[in-house]
């Protein structure tokens, strides 16, 4: 079998993926889901408190977290673990469809909140999209999330230097979901030149990553609800 006749699949680098939720059926139907993926489960937790413990150790780039856990709140964890593995994208994978948790999970940084119950087409596509920076959230999803929250617990510190033209209209683009490489073709600019462009604003911002950038925009009226 020549190269281009592999799947995917095969060709694709490996995405280390933790598991966390106090189920362990649960996580063994995900696992089992993921097998044949590019997605490699490195790690499970069965708590929030495990799983920083696990994460610390196995360094995932994608988690995908539950919500209510017997050994702990997962919005909680959620925020350690950004804290702690600040470059690792977290995924609420919860049976919760409540707005309210979905605005905690949005302030704490999550990448993503998908219902379980997901096809495995749709997660994969999910995770894929994660993994490549992309957001899961929707402009209108951040700002309905964002709506009910006290401003001052989303997390998002004023600018610590002010953006420039363009990093403002990379910022709106970056609230709309697209990815780099989308951005540029707008900007007519490379896609190497929005990451730059991207991780300037990240750091003017003085938030953690591009979902909370758009947090920042959806707080601050960058980016309006369709």
């Amino acid at each position: 079998m020549t190269e281009d006749q592999m799947p995917d699949n095969l060709c694709a680098p490996s995405v280390d993926v933790l598991l966390v939720d106090d189920h362990a059926i649960w996580r063994g139907g995900v696992r089992s889901m993921l097998e044949g993926s590019e997605f490699r489960v490195v790690g499970e937790a069965g708590s929030g408190k495990e799983a920083l413990e696990v994460a610390l150790r196995t360094q995932p780039r994608l988690i995908l977290l539950d919500i209510r856990m017997a050994g702990g709140d997962g919005l909680d964890a959620l925020q350690t673990l950004k804290r702690e593995l600040p470059g690792a994208a977290v995924i609420m994978l919860t049976t919760y469809d409540n707005p309210t948790y979905m605005a905690r999970a949005v302030a704490g940084g999550a990448a993503g909140y998908l219902l379980k119950g997901i096809e495995l087409d749709d997660l994969l596509l999910a995770l894929r999209a994660v993994a490549n920076g992309e957001m899961l959230l929707q402009p209108q999803d951040l700002i309905r999330a964002l709506r009910d929250l006290n401003p001052d617990s989303t997390g998002a510190s004023d600018l610590i230097e002010p953006l420039t033209r363009r990093e403002e209209e990379v910022l709106r683009l970056i609230a709309t979901g697209l990815p780099n490489r989308q951005i540029g073709s707008i900007l007519f600019i490379a896609e190497s030149t929005v990451k730059s462009h991207v991780e300037h604003i990240i750091g003017k911002l003085g938030v953690s990553d591009r979902v909370q950038a758009a947090v920042w925009a959806a707080r601050h009226g960058v980016v309006d609800a369709a």
